[in-house]
């Protein structure tokens, strides 16, 4: 069985303040250091917002995965667990998966995302990567800390937005 595992390498945020009204950048890397993933997902999330349909707060700036980003709206259903659809739950917030199908061993992969927030305070960025089929805890990055809507783990990133 193949054992993927995915790693994120690199997240470069261009600030760590910003004015409100202004944009700020999210830079992410990751590759694959084991076999050959069927699939594997880079997931961007965004606690703090209710939606991203406003083409004014969310922008790929760009991206070399093989496929198109997905954006997730609030109340779509997503899987869960680690495990797919089989344990679905409805998103609390929205995101956008990067993937490439397949990923190869020791493949890098980045995007790069503009975030203009909406609101004064912290804004938070949930950051995580998905090997598929997954297998084990080696199938996910990170491996441990807090979890997300999908109670998978995730790294946090933020930005504080004053006025």
């Amino acid at each position: 069985m193949s054992k993927a595992v995915p790693i994120i390498t690199n997240v470069q945020m261009s600030a760590s303040e910003v004015p409100l009204g202004k944009p700020f950048n999210i830079k992410v890397t990751s590759n694959n250091q084991g076999d050959t993933a069927d699939i594997q997902i880079v997931s961007i999330s965004f606690p703090n917002l209710t939606s991203i349909d406003n083409s004014d707060i969310i922008t790929i700036k760009n991206h070399n995965f093989n496929q198109k980003p997905e954006f997730v709206k609030t109340g779509e259903e997503i899987g869960s667990k680690y495990s797919g659809l089989s344990k679905a739950t409805t998103a609390k917030y929205p995101f956008i998966e990067f993937y490439s199908r397949p990923w190869k061993t020791d493949a890098i992969y980045q995007a790069e995302i503009e975030i203009k927030p909406l609101n004064i305070g912290r804004f938070v960025v949930f950051i995580k990567a998905v090997s598929l089929p997954h297998n084990n805890e080696i199938s996910h990055y990170p491996q441990t800390g807090i979890k997300d809507h999908q109670e998978e783990f995730v790294e946090v990133y933020s930005v504080n937005v004053r006025d």
